[in-house]
């Protein structure tokens, strides 16, 4: 038995942890994440909290998109995803494919992820019929993607008329700046940031929210590494846990989540207004009988995917 106690994390902790991976096969972790989509966790990223509590390397790589966080999974090149957004997980699971949700990243608000038409085609929620016949840059699969198909229910469009092309957010504004589509849907504080300089958001924060639109990213394991190191499993969700305590507590080292996110400070700030950082025991019962859970069903997820076990109760 392989036992991997946690070092007194100091200041950097709200709670001092005691640690113990059982029967670990693993010499090293290996996560997705995303940049332009802070969190609290990339402080424990930068300074290698991760890796000090697990015992062995942990690798962070990013990535566009959920969907491709989920192809690296199923090739066996990922073991965990943070912030995988919940729709390439539900369409993931669909397709059997082997990964299981562990907990919740953070829910937020379309203030990060939303669709914006361009200035130069004249397009807002007023006349948005006019997006039939038009292009429009999605990162399909995506929770931007069901961000559109939303919208376009909102604004009574119907998105089989309207040529989307698949983008990840970075080309999709880089696409509306050029004039190459009238539209696009993105997430990002960076992207969102570019799109809207140049255009303005077709549903607002505050009607999209009044519409019931909610974003939720979520942490997805593998089955593989999930059946055969529960306890690095369980340590990492923990670590991340004490990272949202000790963000909505004030305490966190915003420059290194700035350099870990590849934000600038202040639009950093921006994206992380519009997120919210569950405690464990929030996050629980979105799982079991809440936000989490209630979208896992009307989107018709399999049952035997979710499992609230690894979260610190």
């Amino acid at each position: 038995m392989k036992k991997i106690i946690s070092f007194i994390l100091g200041s950097l902790f709200a709670l001092n942890l005691t640690i113990t991976a059982a029967n670990s096969a693993a010499n090293e972790v290996r996560v997705a994440y995303f940049l332009e989509w802070p969190s609290p966790n990339l402080e424990d990223m930068m300074k290698k909290n991760y890796s000090k509590a697990l015992g062995v390397p942990v690798k962070w790589t990013s990535f566009n998109t959920g969907v491709e966080m989920t192809e690296a999974m199923l090739a066996g090149d990922i073991d965990i995803s943070y912030s995988q957004g919940l729709a390439p997980f539900i369409n993931a699971v669909k397709a059997n494919a082997p990964i299981k949700l562990i907990d919740v990243a953070m829910e937020y608000g379309m203030g990060n992820t939303t669709c914006v038409t361009s200035n130069a085609s004249g397009i807002t929620k007023a006349n948005a019929s006019e997006l039939e016949g038009k292009k429009v840059a999605v990162p399909l699969g995506t929770m931007a993607d069901y961000v559109f198909a939303k919208s376009m229910e909102i604004v009574g469009v119907d998105p089989s008329k309207i040529t989307v092309i698949d983008m990840v957010p970075e080309d999709g504004a880089a696409a509306l700046i050029s004039g190459d589509v009238s539209m696009a849907c993105l997430f990002g504080g960076n992207s969102v940031q570019a799109a809207t300089g140049v255009g303005s958001r077709l549903i607002s924060e505050e009607e999209a929210e009044a519409k019931g639109i909610l974003g939720i990213d979520i942490t997805s394991v593998t089955n593989k590494f999930m059946n055969e190191n529960p306890g690095m499993v369980r340590t990492f969700v923990e670590v991340t846990h004490e990272a949202n305590t000790r963000y909505n507590s004030g305490k966190s080292d915003l420059n290194s989540m700035t350099k870990a996110s590849g934000m600038e400070m202040s639009k950093m700030k921006k994206t992380l207004d519009g997120f919210k950082f569950l405690n464990a025991e929030e996050t629980k019962q979105s799982m079991e009988n809440g936000n989490l859970s209630g979208f896992l069903d009307g989107m018709g997820t399999p049952k035997g995917n979710v499992d609230t076990s690894f979260l610190p109760l």
